[in-house]
């Protein structure tokens, strides 16, 4: 088993995402919501978030270049793909890099084998070290950047996974490889993390290759026991349009037996990431054929096939000469903005709420259904908290309030019902329950810091821009979630899940 080389850094796990997200609260200014005012995040905090908002992994687009390396006009078969070079592409916006590496036998004395960015091997550019380490120096110098690199691989694992090592050494640079596995994202579980995540991590160089089924281990040159992070399987982690058309790309059809619409990939919680290949590769003159690509047939296409398909954007739209276009004011580039527009926010979720300005407690993901005070136990101490439809005007009942305790909590709010009482998770004889516990409205506990009581409230932004929030019990780790199984039934269940 190998170690993580930043083993010594926490991983984001459930419980550290917690504790991360409490640091990272967003202060609430308005009494007529939360009747709170939470911690203002720190200033590193806040410069994480300015970029991607909440947005993951898979809920943001990048502009990717076809054939990344090749740009030499003096190569004339096949035909360049690109006029400019990867720093230059980087330094443009490009942000995903399809290259194509091969083992090439340097004529020397002895003859030995070097890994090549090569076109189909009849025309190679530089060197993959060379190109990698472009990448590496424009991370480095762009703390909050994330590149992603496809690789279509020809060379031996040991070759290319010792290649990258050498590269992320000789750059002083080994924690920007991303990881995958579980000592680090473990992505399959918990799905693509948070960009501000992988900023605040440093794992920044997201990498692909499409020879192995499996994720490969990039270790130390010097103990194979220290983990860089990993090269995923391209198949294995999205989903692709074909790149041979008739004419101008259209439609959404997928390249191989992953559909485009495919969500999650099987047996994993994984979103794939999905790329859409805006380019002909049979095209003998890409550049004259890439302004009528780029201009509004991509945007057209985005609109009328792809998003339709696959019930999303796409994360890696692929481009030849990504600069060219034969629509004013339609580019590549603007397109992607665009897409990325309403991006950084929340999609709704059973875990989210929105507090409108009676004081009621509304699910994002059933958007008819609030919190409410459900009947009293039989011994008149404390009750149920059920889900009903919301009502309007709001009865006492179906108001909430997050309020300071009367004791210092360390930043955590009581939510409190119309009569008093408080948010309860069940005591559980002293276990902290699980998922799908339903909760409780229960006296409030003035004697002590009680954590069965106490909650983190998380404002975010949903995608569309409104305000929502998720609270964090201090006792659980749990979110107060919206029991979706029981939506439909008068009084359903208001309990506690994982966290969106």
């Amino acid at each position: 088993m190998t170690t993580d080389a930043r083993s010594a850094v926490p991983r984001p796990g459930p419980f550290h995402r917690h504790r991360l997200l409490r640091r990272l609260a967003l202060p609430v200014l308005s009494l007529l919501f939360l009747a709170a005012m939470l911690p203002a995040p720190t200033t590193a905090a806040a410069a994480s978030t300015t970029k991607y908002g909440d947005a993951r992994l898979d809920q943001w687009s990048w502009l990717t270049t076809h054939n990344s390396y090749a740009d030499d006009a003096s190569i004339k078969v096949p035909a360049r793909n690109q006029s400019r070079n990867i720093t230059q592409q980087l330094n443009d916006g490009v942000r995903g890099l399809m290259l194509d590496t091969h083992e090439v036998t340097v004529d020397a004395d002895p003859p030995y084998q070097h890994i090549m960015l090569c076109h189909s091997k009849i025309a190679c550019y530089e060197s993959f070290a060379g190109g990698l380490g472009r990448v590496v120096d424009f991370l480095k110098a762009n703390r909050e950047e994330v590149v992603t690199i496809f690789l279509e691989n020809y060379t031996g694992r040991e070759k290319l996974t010792r290649a990258v090592a050498q590269v992320l050494e000789a750059k002083d640079a080994e924690d920007l490889l991303f990881q995958p596995a579980e000592t680090g994202f473990n992505i399959d579980k918990h799905n693509w993390p948070r960009l501000r995540d992988m900023v605040a991590r440093n794992e920044r160089l997201v990498l692909f290759q499409s020879t192995w089924a499996d994720d490969v281990p990039v270790t130390s040159r010097s103990s194979s026991a220290v983990e860089y992070g990993r090269l995923m399987h391209t198949w294995k982690r999205t989903v692709e349009t074909i790149y041979d058309y008739d004419g101008r790309p259209s439609g959404c059809a997928s390249r191989n037996d992953n559909p485009v619409w495919l969500n999650p990939m099987p047996d994993t919680a994984l979103t794939p990431l999905f790329t859409m290949n805006q380019f002909d590769s049979s095209s003998i003159d890409p550049e004259n054929k890439a302004p009528g690509d780029n201009g509004k047939a991509l945007k057209t296409r985005i609109d009328k096939d792809c998003r339709p398909a696959a019930g999303r954007n796409p994360n890696y739209v692929a481009v030849n000469f990504y600069q060219h276009s034969d629509t004013a004011g339609v580019t590549p580039l603007s397109v992607i903005a665009e897409l990325n527009r309403d991006s950084d926010g929340f999609a709704s979720h059973s875990a989210l709420w929105t507090v409108n300005s009676s004081k009621q407690y509304v699910g994002t993901k059933h958007t008819n259904r609030c919190m409410v005070r459900g009947d009293e136990f039989e011994d008149g101490q404390g009750g149920l908290v059920t889900q009903r439809a919301c009502a309007s005007p709001a009865p006492s009942s179906h108001q909430w309030t997050a309020t300071t305790p009367s004791y210092d909590s360390k930043g955590f709010f009581w939510i409190k019902a119309g009569n008093g009482s408080c948010l309860t998770v069940p005591y559980n004889n002293g276990t902290p329950p699980g998922y799908g516990t339903q909760m409780f409205w229960w006296p409030c506990e003035t004697r002590w810091s009680s954590g069965s009581q106490l909650w983190n409230v998380i404002p975010v932004k949903l995608q569309g821009g409104a305000r929502a929030f998720y609270f964090i019990n201090q006792w659980t780790g749990h979110c107060l979630t919206l029991d979706p199984a029981t939506v439909g039934a008068k009084a359903g269940k208001v309990t506690q899940a994982g966290c969106p």
